[in-house]
């Protein structure tokens, strides 16, 4: 509980700290009551204010509930109600609190989701496709460009070179070749799993190569394409991974905001519920 002894210092008192209810007399030398409660009014909107009038004072009484006081209070002054009317006025303060601090929160949460939602909308696909084959990583990437506009495409000549390419970009999609030298495509298909394990990823078999196509998806592949490659089926092939992969970018960006949302909120929970055990029982001084 602080105390001023002028509205002045009252000013002073209210710019330093956020009071839960102020309590000020309306006849004050210099300034006084109503224009006090119309300057806290400007700088502190939701805090309770509870004016002291004389008896009889009936008409500035009034004024000063038009004005925005919370209540007034008459000369002499009856504790009883003094205290009833101060507790009513702290307990509104503390509601009014509780719910801006979750609008705002909540706001945040709406402004988080929708920059995520925008961002993922706007963002470019990128297709890494891999292939020890010139010709084929010269022919896929202009099919692709000529069917599916806006998408970026990298290229990689070896499995290794994929992986390289696998730890500075975080693809859409990945597009490779089951068997090449050294580490092939079912080997860069476990890496890639451990690595990025929802980036979608399509491998290229040879006619009738079942077996592989059947060990490629049982082992997390997201469809197989057969040579020779029929265009129209590779690019919806393709099309889908993406907008499978854009999708759940979408959720998981939700998910995390959320997360965070709710972190914001509990310590708001957690203070609410301390007030309510710390509050006196009504009706008890």
């Amino acid at each position: 509980m602080d105390t001023a002894d002028s509205a002045a210092a009252a000013l002073e008192r209210i710019a330093a700290a956020e009071y839960d209810a102020i309590i000020t007399d309306i006849k004050m030398p210099g300034m006084d009551g109503m224009a006090l409660l119309a300057e806290i009014r400007t700088r502190r909107l939701d805090t309770p204010i509870l004016m002291i009038t004389g008896h009889g004072a009936q008409s500035m009484a009034i004024e000063a509930l038009r004005s925005g006081a919370d209540d007034f209070i008459q000369k002499p002054i009856d504790r009883d109600y003094f205290v009833a009317s101060l507790r009513r006025a702290i307990e509104a303060h503390a509601l009014s609190r509780r719910v801006k601090n979750r609008e705002l929160a909540l706001k945040r949460c709406a402004s988080e989701l929708q920059q995520i939602a925008a961002r993922v909308g706007c963002e470019q696909p990128r297709v890494l496709i891999v292939d020890d084959d010139p010709a084929l990583l010269q022919a896929l990437p202009q099919a692709l460009r000529l069917r599916m506009g806006g998408v970026t495409i990298d290229t990689a000549d070896s499995a290794a070179a994929a992986l390289d390419q696998i730890g500075l970009h975080d693809y859409d999609a990945v597009v490779t070749d089951i068997k090449m030298p050294g580490m092939d495509g079912l080997a860069l298909l476990a890496e890639l799993r451990s690595r990025r394990p929802d980036t979608p990823i399509l491998m290229i078999t040879g006619h009738g190569e079942y077996d592989l196509s059947v060990r490629a998806l049982r082992s997390g592949a997201y469809d197989f394409i057969q040579k020779p490659i029929d265009r129209d089926d590779f690019v919806a092939s393709l099309d889908r991974a993406i907008r499978a992969h854009a999708l759940w970018r979408r959720v998981k960006g939700r998910q995390s905001a959320l997360e965070r949302c709710a972190g914001e909120l509990e310590p708001v929970v957690e203070k609410l519920a301390d007030e309510l055990r710390a509050a006196p029982v009504r009706g008890k001084p």
